[in-house]
């Protein structure tokens, strides 16, 4: 591993994963999957008063499905929803650095990331 290698440094310690016991804490949640990849991935989010986001994550998968999980939640915590720019595919392969290998593991959070947006606004 390279000791600057993006994807190995947030899956080594990632900072918003969500344990099971705090899940319930979380006003929506969204998921995606990619059954070839083995891959699933949860965004959780909450709002607080000022309607700002709090973002966590629960997934399976490949050390890059944690990293890309793990920046889309940093991506969103802070953001209201109604100015939420939700990360591009190319924001998280340049953030990451992801390999053309790597890239379903940034569809896998963005879209568990709008699911769960979809989710909070019902």
């Amino acid at each position: 591993m390279r000791e600057t290698d993006p994807v190995m440094a947030r899956f080594l310690r990632p900072a918003y994963s969500v344990d099971a016991d705090g899940r319930g804490r979380w006003a929506a949640s969204g998921a995606a999957d990619t059954p070839g990849e083995d891959a699933r991935c949860r965004v959780f989010l909450a709002a607080d008063d000022a309607g700002r986001l709090q973002a966590g994550f629960a997934a399976f998968g490949p050390p890059a499905v944690i990293a890309a999980a793990d920046w889309v939640c940093e991506h969103a915590t802070g953001q209201t929803v109604e100015f939420l720019h939700t990360p591009t595919l190319a924001d998280v392969e340049k953030a990451l650095a992801l390999t053309p290998t790597q890239r379903y593991a940034g569809l896998v959070a963005i879209d568990a990331l709008a699911n769960a947006v979809i989710h909070l606004k019902q």
